[in-house]
């Protein structure tokens, strides 16, 4: 159980630490590298990324058969589930790199009209550092499910942590001595190895697990990768919404296309991700009594109160860029990236369904409907892919934006939502409380736009910290009075009771 807590805080400690790093670590790419080794460095990234996803999921799958096993004892099926996980890996592994040099010998048809010939010569480049790193970090994804089905969360994120320390150091360290892109990319492959040296050394040495290479029990295949199917096409779809974008300005429009788009979509991903890390704090136990029970009362019931908790953080942060945006790009990485505003605000849109309805995705598994979701996702990201290469060229990233923000609220703000009604999800309720929490949150966003008239920003972190303080305070306020049930305000009000307690005891 210390365990699970310990990496439940280093996750989030991990997110944290990310978060903070970016500030940081952005800007100093851009210091030492041009513009167009930056767009260069996310475009290739973009396109090895999917290679990432080739796992199928089968770390996780891994993970989840090997805890079975070991909470038996099952000594023989855990070795069976490592070889038959080992032989997957070796055989994804080489259809990942064949991909890949399939990739790199296309680099000059695709991308010849963006990019010069020296900017192709380093793209080819870093596209064989990162493929050489892919090739290995796939096999290593089994070091990883053996530590985490042990339950040795303090190891495994713990070293999480140390690398998102080390690595933006040693970048710092490597770039101030020769700013290189390509040195940027064999640190970065640097770093993969020597933390898969580590996980390895653990496995073998504290954990005491053989990688035996032999499968003896060949079914162990077909149960491996078919938990892993939608695991994997989930994945693949958010990449697709995440990166595909970037992919198809660098061959359309060009690198400085893709470093303003990659700028705004990190942005956007952060500010995305801190709503769905409200839905997995409430799922596990919540989502698992829908399984068993399959009661879709308790599934309405779950469905608009996380939705009410997303909409109402997810509005806050899509107020407080519409208002701090601009101040906060030019603080952060300086200016000539206005159109990352834009790019911001319009995806920040064609997000808002998909995020506020985040807690659909573990009732749909529950009630096993899932497979309906993963088959819009897919279609809708195909449609988004050809939308994305005609609006591109004709109005650069804020087209390309738009035909992902189009896909979004096309997919998950008519389809989906229809699939709910469609399965006796009360989705009309859920929409009406949205309905009325947007009076409030309107006429917050307003008082908010009247006092920043009156008081206005200035281009420094300390009017910035200032401004952003008062609009969330002045924001939650108002909710707090005139939107918040009781059930919302508990949230809050019982840990800062408990925490009164304990204070009051320990001072007896």
């Amino acid at each position: 159980m210390n365990q699970r807590k310990a990496g439940v805080i280093l996750s989030y400690i991990s997110m944290g630490l990310h978060s903070v790093i970016a500030l940081v670590y952005v800007p100093m790419l851009l210091y030492y590298l041009s513009k167009d080794q930056f767009g260069i460095y996310q475009l290739m990234g973009s396109m090895l990324s999917y290679l990432y996803l080739m796992d199928f999921g089968l770390a996780n799958t891994t993970t989840r058969y090997l805890a079975q096993a070991l909470s038996l004892a099952d000594k023989q099926r855990e070795r069976n589930i490592i070889a038959a996980s080992h032989t997957l890996y070796t055989g994804i592994a080489l259809l990942v790199v064949l991909v890949g040099i399939i990739f790199y010998l296309c680099v000059p048809l695709i991308y010849s009209s963006s990019l010069s010939p020296a900017d192709l010569h380093t793209a080819k480049q870093i596209c064989l550092i990162l493929l050489l790193n892919i090739a290995v970090f796939i096999p290593s994804r089994i070091f990883t499910a053996v530590i985490n089905a042990h339950e040795r969360f303090l190891f495994g994120r713990g070293l999480g942590v140390l690398q998102t320390c080390l690595h933006p150091l040693l970048v710092w360290g490597i770039l101030a001595w020769k700013a290189s892109v390509i040195n940027l990319v064999i640190v970065q492959t640097c770093t993969v190895f020597a933390n898969i040296l580590l996980q390895y050394l653990y496995c073998k040495i504290k954990l005491h697990t053989s990688f035996p290479l032999l499968l003896h029990k060949s079914p162990l295949f077909k149960e491996l990768t078919g938990f892993s199917v939608f695991v994997f096409l989930h994945s693949l779809m958010d990449q697709v919404y995440s990166r595909s974008g970037q992919l198809i300005l660098g061959a359309v429009v060009g690198v400085l296309a893709v470093t303003n788009y990659s700028i705004a979509m990190q942005v956007a991903m952060f500010a995305i991700c801190l709503p769905v890390m409200m839905s997995s704090v409430f799922l596990p136990k919540l989502s698992a009594s829908v399984a068993k029970q399959h009661n879709l009362t308790q599934c309405n019931d779950l469905f608009c109160k996380l939705g009410r908790l997303q909409f109402m953080l997810f509005m806050l942060l899509i107020g407080g860029f519409a208002f701090l945006g601009k101040t906060f790009l030019l603080l952060w990485i300086g200016p000539g990236y206005n159109v990352c505003y834009w790019i911001v605000l319009i995806l920040f849109g064609g997000y808002l369904i998909d995020v506020t309805q985040n807690v659909g995705i573990p009732i749909l598994q529950a009630l096993k409907k899932h497979a309906f979701r993963a088959y819009i996702y897919t279609a809708m990201a195909a449609l988004n892919i050809v939308l994305a290469i005609v609006l591109s060229k004709f109005y650069g990233e804020i087209g390309c934006a738009v035909a992902t923000a189009s896909c979004l609220i096309l997919g998950s703000g008519f389809i989906i939502n229809w699939y709910y009604w469609h399965i006796g999800i009360d989705i009309w309720t859920f929409f009406k409380n949205l309905g009325k929490l947007s009076i409030p949150i309107l006429g917050a966003l307003g008082i908010i736009w009247e006092l920043f008239l009156l008081w206005p920003l200035h281009t420094s972190w300390i009017s910035f910290i200032f401004h952003g303080s008062v609009l969330t305070v002045v924001y939650t306020s108002i909710l707090w009075k005139f939107a918040c049930n009781s059930y919302e305000k508990n949230l809050i009000l019982i840990p800062l009771q408990q925490i009164i307690s304990t204070l009051k005891k320990n001072q007896k």
